[in-house]
């Protein structure tokens, strides 16, 4: 099972949680503004102990594929909860995958329609 870490805001800089996958590998989900508002959410994988990274996966929030797979996300959560952040919504997602490829498995089947 993954295990999710805290979510942590910077007013400056956005949002951002990391996510330990069954694999071991990890993982840190960014919301480059934070809050509701869109922006970038990008999917990086931590390498060298944590000191660099690697993305994996972006996504625009602002463009029509990113509404679209947010809104597919928040549908069924209440407006103006937590769940119904980007960050949240995104790393409830994301955090059932077991892998690194899973995630990227799982993020293509997202961003393709309205199925995931």
């Amino acid at each position: 099972m993954s295990k999710v870490g805290r979510f942590v805001t910077d007013p400056r800089a956005g949002a951002y949680c990391q996510i330990t996958l069954d694999s071991g590998e990890k993982i840190v989900v960014n919301h480059s503004r934070g809050g509701f508002q869109g922006g970038i959410l990008a999917v990086e994988v931590l390498k060298f102990m944590g000191l660099s990274s690697e993305r994996l996966v972006t996504c625009d929030l602002d463009g029509p594929e990113g509404r679209a797979a947010l809104g597919r996300l928040t549908r069924d959560v209440v407006p103006g909860s937590v769940e119904a952040t980007p960050l949240a919504a995104f790393v409830g997602y994301l955090k059932d995958s077991t892998s690194c490829a899973d995630l990227e498995a799982r993020w293509a089947a997202l961003m393709s329609g309205p199925d995931r």
